[in-house]
């Protein structure tokens, strides 16, 4: 009985031996940029189990810990261990983080469409504007363009006149002067004449409009970093106790981040460029007016009087022949311009561009 109690305690040991050793220290795997646990201010490598020992994120911050547990980044000791933050050994899901020289940080970035959304988790409340990407094509508002009322030169108006009715036999072209009446001198008798539209020698329309409204220009990705706040503990001067692992909205790793358009530091391998700046170029072409609408249009009147007096007999510059005509002593001629000009342009054009001031925020995974 004793040799087979014996055995099978050996037995025992050797399976006790072999479960061990399929065992490993994951954490030894860890980058440099979270040391294993000191239980001292470089914060724990590992997620302590049990009563020490709690999930750590971002947007979760408490260790779970025996009584009530640790909140890893708020400065203070809420299970009364007498250690705070990364100082104590149920934070093992955050490590003391300090930013390289010349960097700022450390800090969780959130790139998306809408960072003024994202609330910042606790311990990393500072927000910190680092830009952005691809700026939205949204165009500018252009206000409707107009044309004022045409400003007309027309030439000066000619009257064909045929001694033969039907605008036939001899004809003579004689240009008419616009004065107010034309005393001819004695009666001017014609068989017939016919007269065409003047012609227009220059035209002019003032334009209005094709002001532009801008919406303000934004990216369609926007850059955040929420940086460690005062409050954190538990690290060294420069360091702040920050997550392993982070939660959704935020990129995974913890951020350093500086000016320009930078190569990472060692150990903040993954990179990411921001524009600090936006040019708009937008706004709306120049309103114009076509003034292919523009006409000119005249028309003589006859009088049988001097001065233009009596009763008088209007004839339209339209191209027809007029027959037998009364006898004139005197004319009168109005020309006038007609029609309209067409609005040209107000349409909105450019675009919202990044600028050359850059961001780089550099994470570590």
């Amino acid at each position: 009985m004793l040799r087979r109690s014996a055995f099978q305690s050996v037995t025992a040991l050797v399976a006790l031996l072999a479960a061990s050793a399929c065992t490993q220290d994951f954490d030894q795997f860890e980058p440099a940029l979270f040391p294993g646990p000191s239980g001292s201010g470089s914060g724990g490598a590992s997620s302590s189990g049990g009563d020490g020992g709690g999930q750590t994120a971002a947007g979760s911050t408490t260790s779970g810990g025996a009584g009530g547990g640790e909140r890893c980044t708020n400065g203070e000791d809420d299970d009364g261990d007498g250690a705070v933050d990364c100082a104590d050994d149920d934070c093992g899901g955050f490590a003391c983080v300090a930013a390289p020289e010349d960097w700022q940080g450390p800090g969780l970035l959130y790139q998306g469409p809408d960072a003024a959304d994202v609330a910042c988790p606790e311990g990393f409340s500072e927000r910190v504007d680092v830009g952005g990407r691809e700026p939205l094509d949204t165009p500018a508002t252009c206000s409707a363009c107009a044309c004022g009322a045409p400003t007309v030169a027309c030439e000066t108006p000619a009257v064909t006149v045929y001694t033969r009715g039907a605008c036939g036999g001899a004809n003579a072209t004689l240009p008419v002067q616009t004065e107010d009446c034309i005393n001819l001198g004695g009666d001017l008798q014609a068989g017939s004449y016919s007269a065409e539209a003047p012609g227009v020698d220059s035209a002019t329309c003032a334009p209005s409009g094709g002001e532009a409204t801008l919406p303000p220009p934004r990216f369609g990705i926007e850059g955040l970093v929420c940086a460690a706040g005062p409050d954190a503990g538990g690290c060294g001067a420069g360091e702040a106790c920050a997550p392993r692992e982070v939660d959704a909205p935020f990129e995974q790793g913890v951020c350093v981040w500086r000016d320009g358009d930078q190569r990472c530091p060692e150990g903040f391998g993954e990179r990411h460029v921001f524009a600090s700046s936006m040019v708009d170029n937008r706004g709306c072409t120049r309103c114009t007016c076509d003034t292919g609408g523009v006409r000119c249009a005249a028309t003589l009147t006859l009088f049988e009087q001097s001065r233009c007096r009596g009763p008088g007999e209007t004839v339209p510059f339209n191209g027809a022949c007029v027959d037998d005509p009364p006898p004139a002593v005197s004319v009168s001629l109005e020309v006038t311009g007609t029609g309209s000009c067409q609005p040209r342009g107000g349409g909105p054009t450019g675009e919202v561009e990044e600028g050359e001031d850059k961001i780089t925020v550099c994470c570590a995974r």
